[in-house]
Protein backbone atom coordinates (compact mmCIF):
# COMPACT_ATOMS: atom_id res chain seq x y z
CA UNK A 1 0.00 0.00 0.00
CA UNK A 2 2.82 2.57 1.24
CA UNK A 3 4.65 1.60 -2.24
CA UNK A 4 1.42 2.36 -4.61
CA UNK A 5 0.36 5.45 -3.10
CA UNK A 6 3.91 6.99 -3.07
CA UNK A 7 4.69 5.60 -6.71
CA UNK A 8 1.26 7.19 -8.01
CA UNK A 9 2.10 10.11 -6.38
CA UNK A 10 5.84 10.52 -8.25
CA UNK A 11 3.65 9.14 -11.59
CA UNK A 12 1.14 12.07 -11.33
CA UNK A 13 3.91 13.98 -11.39
CA UNK A 14 5.69 13.21 -14.22
CA UNK A 15 8.24 11.75 -12.72
CA UNK A 16 9.47 8.12 -13.69
CA UNK A 17 10.29 5.38 -10.89
CA UNK A 18 13.60 4.01 -11.61
CA UNK A 19 13.83 1.08 -9.23
CA UNK A 20 12.86 -0.60 -5.58
CA UNK A 21 15.55 -0.87 -3.79
CA UNK A 22 13.94 -2.48 -0.91
CA UNK A 23 11.48 -0.22 0.54
CA UNK A 24 13.13 2.57 -1.27
CA UNK A 25 12.20 4.28 -4.09
CA UNK A 26 14.35 5.69 -6.95
CA UNK A 27 12.81 8.04 -9.04
CA UNK A 28 14.52 10.64 -11.46
CA UNK A 29 12.64 14.34 -12.77
CA UNK A 30 13.02 15.71 -16.43
CA UNK A 31 14.07 12.62 -18.13
CA UNK A 32 13.49 11.36 -20.60
CA UNK A 33 11.85 14.44 -21.81
CA UNK A 34 13.53 17.59 -20.60
CA UNK A 35 11.36 19.91 -18.67
CA UNK A 36 12.52 22.79 -17.23
CA UNK A 37 11.41 23.16 -13.81
CA UNK A 38 12.29 19.41 -12.93
CA UNK A 39 13.91 20.73 -10.07
CA UNK A 40 10.32 21.94 -8.33
CA UNK A 41 8.36 19.23 -9.74
CA UNK A 42 11.06 16.53 -7.40
CA UNK A 43 10.79 18.52 -4.69
CA UNK A 44 6.98 19.78 -4.89
CA UNK A 45 6.76 15.82 -5.55
CA UNK A 46 8.60 14.78 -2.03
CA UNK A 47 5.79 17.33 0.02
CA UNK A 48 2.98 15.50 -1.48
CA UNK A 49 4.34 12.38 -0.90
CA UNK A 50 5.13 13.21 2.89
CA UNK A 51 1.49 14.83 3.16
CA UNK A 52 0.28 11.49 2.12
CA UNK A 53 2.20 9.32 4.02
CA UNK A 54 0.84 11.53 7.18
CA UNK A 55 -2.36 10.88 6.02
CA UNK A 56 -1.90 7.38 5.38
CA UNK A 57 -0.42 6.96 9.26
CA UNK A 58 -3.60 8.42 10.54
CA UNK A 59 -5.65 5.46 8.59
CA UNK A 60 -3.04 2.82 10.10
CA UNK A 61 -3.50 3.77 13.08
CA UNK A 62 -7.53 3.47 13.50
CA UNK A 63 -6.45 -0.47 12.04
CA UNK A 64 -4.01 -0.92 14.18
CA UNK A 65 -1.28 -1.22 11.91
CA UNK A 66 2.15 0.25 12.08
CA UNK A 67 3.35 3.72 11.35
CA UNK A 68 5.22 4.10 8.50
CA UNK A 69 7.95 7.63 8.07
CA UNK A 70 10.25 7.62 4.98
CA UNK A 71 13.59 10.33 4.81
CA UNK A 72 13.46 11.81 1.08
CA UNK A 73 16.85 13.20 -0.67
CA UNK A 74 16.57 15.35 -3.54
CA UNK A 75 19.95 16.43 -5.82
CA UNK A 76 19.68 18.26 -9.40
CA UNK A 77 23.14 18.02 -11.59
CA UNK A 78 24.95 16.54 -14.37
CA UNK A 79 24.48 12.57 -14.78
CA UNK A 80 24.58 9.75 -17.37
CA UNK A 81 21.36 8.58 -18.17
CA UNK A 82 20.11 6.33 -20.29
CA UNK A 83 19.61 2.23 -20.88
CA UNK A 84 23.10 0.59 -18.63
CA UNK A 85 23.73 -2.89 -18.74
CA UNK A 86 24.23 -5.51 -21.27
CA UNK A 87 23.13 -7.55 -24.69
CA UNK A 88 20.92 -9.81 -22.49
CA UNK A 89 19.70 -7.00 -20.08
CA UNK A 90 19.24 -3.22 -20.22
CA UNK A 91 18.14 -0.85 -17.22
CA UNK A 92 17.43 2.71 -18.15
CA UNK A 93 18.56 4.35 -15.24
CA UNK A 94 20.92 7.52 -13.82
CA UNK A 95 24.44 7.09 -12.98
CA UNK A 96 27.41 9.85 -10.80
CA UNK A 97 28.28 11.80 -8.32
CA UNK A 98 24.95 13.95 -8.17
CA UNK A 99 22.90 10.55 -7.90
CA UNK A 100 24.92 9.32 -5.43
CA UNK A 101 24.45 12.47 -3.21
CA UNK A 102 20.46 12.63 -3.69
CA UNK A 103 21.06 8.98 -1.81
CA UNK A 104 23.65 10.09 0.83
CA UNK A 105 21.07 12.97 1.84
CA UNK A 106 18.12 10.78 2.37
CA UNK A 107 20.54 8.61 4.74
CA UNK A 108 21.66 12.14 6.29
CA UNK A 109 18.17 13.36 7.37
CA UNK A 110 18.19 10.55 9.82
CA UNK A 111 20.90 12.85 11.90
CA UNK A 112 18.85 15.88 11.41
CA UNK A 113 15.41 14.24 12.31
CA UNK A 114 14.32 15.59 8.97
CA UNK A 115 12.30 14.32 6.33
CA UNK A 116 13.29 15.89 2.80
CA UNK A 117 16.68 17.48 2.12
CA UNK A 118 17.79 19.12 -0.77
CA UNK A 119 21.42 20.83 -1.53
CA UNK A 120 22.36 23.61 -2.38
CA UNK A 121 22.58 22.69 -5.90
CA UNK A 122 18.80 22.18 -6.58
CA UNK A 123 18.30 25.42 -4.38
CA UNK A 124 20.09 27.13 -7.52
CA UNK A 125 17.21 25.77 -10.00
CA UNK A 126 14.10 26.64 -7.78
CA UNK A 127 11.62 29.20 -8.27
CA UNK A 128 11.75 31.56 -5.61
CA UNK A 129 9.54 31.89 -3.32
CA UNK A 130 8.16 28.48 -3.88
CA UNK A 131 9.10 26.50 -0.64
CA UNK A 132 9.49 26.88 2.87
CA UNK A 133 13.16 25.74 3.65
CA UNK A 134 16.02 26.40 6.33
CA UNK A 135 19.59 25.92 5.92
CA UNK A 136 20.40 22.71 8.33
CA UNK A 137 24.30 22.67 7.68
CA UNK A 138 27.14 22.23 5.71
CA UNK A 139 28.49 18.54 5.55
CA UNK A 140 30.87 16.57 3.67
CA UNK A 141 29.04 13.21 2.99
CA UNK A 142 31.03 10.01 3.25
CA UNK A 143 33.79 9.44 0.29
CA UNK A 144 33.79 13.32 -0.80
CA UNK A 145 36.08 15.83 0.74
CA UNK A 146 34.05 18.90 -0.77
CA UNK A 147 31.63 20.49 1.53
CA UNK A 148 27.94 20.82 0.65
CA UNK A 149 25.15 23.09 2.54
CA UNK A 150 22.13 21.26 2.91
CA UNK A 151 18.79 22.96 3.91
CA UNK A 152 15.23 21.17 4.54
CA UNK A 153 12.09 21.67 2.62
CA UNK A 154 9.37 21.51 5.34
CA UNK A 155 6.11 23.18 2.69
CA UNK A 156 5.40 25.53 0.41
CA UNK A 157 4.86 29.27 1.11
CA UNK A 158 1.01 29.05 0.68
CA UNK A 159 1.22 26.47 3.36
CA UNK A 160 -0.50 27.98 7.00
CA UNK A 161 2.57 27.46 9.48
CA UNK A 162 1.96 27.66 13.52
CA UNK A 163 3.65 30.98 14.96
CA UNK A 164 5.76 28.50 17.23
CA UNK A 165 7.40 26.68 13.86
CA UNK A 166 7.93 30.00 12.00
CA UNK A 167 9.86 31.30 15.16
CA UNK A 168 11.49 28.13 15.54
CA UNK A 169 13.18 27.84 11.83
CA UNK A 170 14.03 31.55 12.41
CA UNK A 171 16.27 31.41 15.31
CA UNK A 172 17.78 28.08 14.04
CA UNK A 173 18.49 30.06 10.80
CA UNK A 174 19.66 33.11 12.77
CA UNK A 175 22.01 31.26 14.42
CA UNK A 176 23.41 28.21 11.56
CA UNK A 177 24.45 32.43 9.80
CA UNK A 178 26.46 33.54 12.74
CA UNK A 179 27.75 30.25 13.40
CA UNK A 180 29.36 30.46 9.86
CA UNK A 181 30.54 33.81 10.63
CA UNK A 182 32.27 32.20 13.86
CA UNK A 183 29.82 34.56 16.01
CA UNK A 184 29.38 31.49 18.35
CA UNK A 185 28.13 33.26 21.49
CA UNK A 186 25.59 34.53 20.00
CA UNK A 187 24.81 31.19 17.28
CA UNK A 188 24.63 29.23 20.83
CA UNK A 189 21.88 31.58 22.27
CA UNK A 190 19.49 30.93 18.99
CA UNK A 191 20.38 27.61 18.69
CA UNK A 192 19.05 27.36 22.52
CA UNK A 193 16.25 29.69 21.22
CA UNK A 194 15.24 27.20 18.68
CA UNK A 195 15.30 24.15 20.69
CA UNK A 196 13.70 25.29 23.77
CA UNK A 197 10.81 25.57 21.09
CA UNK A 198 11.50 22.15 19.93
CA UNK A 199 13.36 20.34 22.92
CA UNK A 200 13.52 17.24 21.20
CA UNK A 201 14.80 18.81 17.83
CA UNK A 202 18.05 16.89 16.86
CA UNK A 203 18.92 19.05 14.25
CA UNK A 204 19.11 21.94 17.41
CA UNK A 205 20.48 19.34 19.60
CA UNK A 206 23.52 18.87 17.02
CA UNK A 207 24.15 22.87 16.70
CA UNK A 208 24.41 23.18 20.51
CA UNK A 209 26.66 20.66 21.31
CA UNK A 210 29.05 21.17 18.61
CA UNK A 211 29.46 24.79 18.94
CA UNK A 212 29.77 24.13 22.95
CA UNK A 213 32.52 21.89 21.88
CA UNK A 214 34.20 24.49 19.24
CA UNK A 215 37.51 26.37 21.02
CA UNK A 216 37.33 29.50 18.39
CA UNK A 217 41.29 29.78 18.92
CA UNK A 218 42.23 26.60 17.28
CA UNK A 219 40.05 27.27 14.00
CA UNK A 220 41.88 26.93 10.84
CA UNK A 221 41.78 30.17 8.61
CA UNK A 222 40.03 27.77 5.88
CA UNK A 223 37.59 26.56 8.56
CA UNK A 224 33.94 26.59 6.73
CA UNK A 225 32.04 25.30 9.47
CA UNK A 226 31.24 21.44 7.59
CA UNK A 227 30.87 18.42 9.07
CA UNK A 228 32.26 14.90 8.02
CA UNK A 229 29.67 12.43 7.84
CA UNK A 230 31.22 8.65 8.72
CA UNK A 231 28.04 6.75 7.51
CA UNK A 232 26.14 6.64 4.66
Amino acid sequence: EYLTEMTDIVLEEGGIIDKYQGDAIMAEFGVPIAVPDHADIAVRTGLKMQRRLKELRQEWNRKGLPMLYCRIGINTGPMIVGNMGSIQILDYTVIGDAVNLASRLEGASKRYGTFLMIPEFTCEYLLPGVFRMRVLDVIKVKGKSKAVKVFEVYGEISDTIDPDHELYYQNYHEGFEAYLSRDFAHALDKFQSALSLRPDDSAAKEMVARVDSLDPDLLPPDWDGSIALTTK
